[in-house]
């Protein structure tokens, strides 16, 4: 069992979560601030087993995309997504 926890650009959240349901993927969503540019954000986390990643996967790479930003700063890219996966030992719904 895995723990996916995806650190997602807002403007990503809603078409995400929507194909995962159409998907029959659970998902929660939890409101989220960071990073150098503070921008809004959201994380998700999905309990999947491991067979079920290469979708979940494909699904973040349909649906965001890295993009490149130009600030007085300088220039810089940013993820559409970071995902992040943990083992899990047990998970329940309760």
């Amino acid at each position: 069992m895995k723990m996916i926890i995806a650190i997602v650009q807002e403007k990503y959240t809603d078409a995400l979560i929507d194909k995962f349901l159409d998907e029959d993927i659970y998902v929660t969503r939890l409101s989220s601030t960071g990073g150098f540019f503070k921008s809004g954000n959201t994380t998700l986390l999905l309990g999947c087993e491991e067979r079920e990643l290469d979708r979940i996967y494909a699904i973040f790479k349909e649906l965001t995309k890295p993009e490149d930003i130009h600030i007085k700063e300088g220039d810089f890219k940013v993820s559409g997504a970071t995902i992040f996966v943990v083992d899990l030992e047990d998970s329940k719904r309760i």
